[in-house]
């Protein structure tokens, strides 16, 4: 109860400031309508921020969030499989679980695992994603040290009424619809957004793991997806802003048999995800407020059985529950000094006969922030303290600066220590769970050079293919990241008795990122494009029982080195477009026994398009062709990738906005 009474006491404090500080005599004038900035992305100016902006019909040429990020961002994805299957992310050279995903604010990472799937988040839900490499944990919270991943839902208050259809089909059994409905005014505004999706995914593939390497029929690898999202605003004008949503998510997977098996697989896999949550937030002339509530629930059905069984021989089932309420302050106590905190609790719950029966956890958080302006330099630095029951981790601490060497030259860097909780399973798992781990904790260092170079008549989204018409223009966009990273204690289930995961060794990771976005317009022409290169070198510093023989190992499933290539060339609403992508070779165990390594791979994606009106509708027609060469790869072991897929993609819909 103590802890308890240390936050409401806090709480109240903080309700308190915030009315003593409107008494004051501060000047108001009405805004538009605008949804306030969380303090995580405010104070986030050391740090570089890669913006996707989502549109439907371009978005849902992918085929899932993992595919979109992996093409239009540094990230390292790994997929499990074809579409459908478990994807998750990690970023600069740490574990799917160092990286946090979150919705409109709210943490999308399982309580069980730690890490997000992918393949739960359908493209087009979101309209817009920020990509944040090293993302702070005094900010950010639990399992930042790669970074994180913030998706967004936006208004459009200019909007009256617009609706999209869109409809996918492509190799493998694979069909897709999706409908995008908008409708409101100044003062409200409310999207849908649904989709339906299905896949046979029974391509054929080379198993090398078996004599002779035979050509093999991917069976019992069938999957279905429903997904339903809606959000509403409402703009009370001079009183603020409410924003909700609401996200049903429901996947059935058939899980193949791995490579090298000579049995066919039974087994299947459910998921299903709630997730809800209202936000107001109010804009003064020299302040904001932001409150959050969120309710999340996931549910997991793993089921196995033989081919001779009739029942289920392994039926299992975890159900996990979240509760989220928080909220920040921001204010300009001057014209160049911003201060700004939030307060944070979360109650987690857990249900398998996995973990006994019932678990519950409560977290709170203490956190702020200080940005110093001048009128090159930006300094950032933010504290937090969390409380969890049982466990005391560090304070967080993080600083960082921006400075902007001219127009077109900027150099960021930040320091900052970081941290994260242990997952359900890891702590309450039978036979093995952990109750006594403690949180792993590190630090991390980044330094980012930026070049932009850009003519100011012209205007370009280099990621989603949109460029206004200029006689002759063009920009580029580059920027290299340096950065090293420890993990003082990384997680890892061990064989004792029984296996068990322990506080079992010190990573440091260290590597480099970098960009380049370019574009060249003339008349009716436009060439846009990106490179990216990525440099990880993350290895076993030493391991708590001292095995020699995995000091100075890089870590499994990442690789040192990967390049991505996208060229795309339009004209007058036609389009074509070549992606390439290298994955160099990856460890799949701790010794790096080259016998079990992954060999490197390219991969070669063509697009073509159209995008028209036709009285006064938006049509659009897209067909690609992925992995062209028909590679065999894996990026998983044993999880064999499809080769040679064709894909269309069409959408029709109207567009009413308020003129202007």
């Amino acid at each position: 109860m103590g802890r308890l009474h240390c936050f409401l006491f806090f709480f109240f404090g903080f309700v308190s400031l915030h009315s003593f500080l409107l008494s004051q005599d501060m000047p108001v004038k009405e805004v538009n309508p605008v949804i306030v900035e969380s303090n995580r992305k405010f104070f986030t100016d050391d740090q570089i921020i890669r913006n996707v902006i989502v549109k439907p019909a371009l978005a849902e040429q992918y085929t899932g969030l993992a595919e979109m990020l992996g093409k239009t961002s540094s990230v390292n994805i790994r997929n499990y499989g074809a579409a459908g299957s478990l994807a998750s992310i990690s970023m600069q050279g740490t574990g799917s679980n160092h990286t946090l995903v979150t919705w409109n604010g709210i943490p999308l990472n399982s309580p069980t695992t730690g890490q997000a799937d992918l393949s739960l988040i359908p493209t087009a839900f979101v309209q817009s994603v920020d990509v944040i490499n090293g993302a702070s944990g005094s900010l950010f919270g639990s399992g930042t040290f790669g970074g994180t991943v913030n998706l967004d839902n936006q208004p459009d208050w200019n909007n009256r009424a617009s609706a999209q259809y869109i409809f996918n089909a492509g190799s493998f059994g694979s069909f897709g619809n999706h409908l995008f409905l908008k409708a409101g005014n100044r003062h409200l505004q409310y999207q849908l957004s649904a989709m339906q999706a299905v896949a046979k995914n029974d391509f054929r593939y080379r198993d090398h793991y078996r004599f002779e390497d035979p050509y093999i029929t991917n069976s019992h690898n069938a999957y279905r997806s429903f997904g339903l999202l809606q959000n509403a605003w409402i703009n009370l004008e001079k009183a603020g802003t409410i924003e909700a949503g609401i996200w049903y998510q429901l996947k059935s997977l058939q899980l193949p048999a791995l490579m090298g098996s000579y049995k066919s697989s039974q087994a299947d896999q459910k998921d299903s995800v709630f997730r809800t949550f209202v936000n107001y937030s109010k804009k003064w002339d020299k302040s904001a407020l932001t409150i959050r509530t969120a309710y999340l629930s996931d549910f997991l059905n793993y089921r196995d059985k033989s081919e001779t069984d009739s029942t289920w021989t392994l039926d299992s089932k975890i159900a996990t529950s979240r509760f989220i309420s928080e909220a920040d302050y921001r204010i300009f106590i001057t014209s160049n000094l911003v201060a700004g905190g939030g307060i944070n609790y979360n109650y987690l719950a857990g249900r398998s006969n996995n973990y006994g029966g019932l678990v519950k956890e409560n977290e709170y958080a203490l956190y702020g922030g200080l940005k110093y302006i001048l009128k090159k330099i930006i300094l950032n630095t933010a504290v937090r303290k969390t409380f969890y029951e049982g466990l005391n981790p560090d304070p967080q601490f993080s600083a960082g600066i921006r400075y902007q060497v001219s127009d077109r030259f900027n150099v960021r860097s930040a320091y900052s220590t970081k941290f994260r909780r242990p997952g359900f399973n890891e702590k309450y798992w039978r036979p093995g769970g952990n109750p006594e781990l403690n949180p792993e904790k590190g630090r991390g260092v980044d330094i980012s050079f930026e070049y932009t170079c850009r003519d100011a008549m012209h205007q370009t989204d280099a990621i989603n293919r949109v460029s206004t018409a200029a006689s002759r223009s063009s920009f580029i966009n580059a920027r290299i990241t340096g950065y090293y990273q420890t993990v003082d204690n990384w997680i890892q289930w061990i064989m004792r008795d029984s296996i068990t995961p322990v506080e079992y060794k010190k990573v440091k990771a260290g590597g480099i990122e970098s960009w380049i976005d370019f574009g060249v317009t003339s008349g009716d022409y436009s060439i846009n494009g990106s490179l990216n290169y990525n440099f990880h070198h993350s290895v076993i510093a030493r391991t708590f029982d001292d095995k020699e023989i995995y000091r100075g190992k890089q870590l499994i499933y990442t690789p040192r080195h990967t390049f991505r290539m996208n060229t795309e060339i339009h004209r007058k609403g036609i389009m074509a477009g070549v992606f390439t992508s290298y994955t160099g070779k990856r460890e799949t165990v701790e010794t790096a026994d080259r016998a079990v390594q992954l060999p490197s791979y390219w991969t070669i994606d063509l697009t073509t398009g159209i995008e028209k009106q036709i009285n006064q509708i938006p049509i659009a027609l897209f067909f690609r062709v992925e992995n062209i060469l028909d590679q065999s790869y894996e990026v998983i072991r044993s999880y064999p990738m499809p080769g040679r897929s064709y894909h269309i993609t069409a959408s029709v819909g109207f567009s009413h906005n308020q003129s202007k």
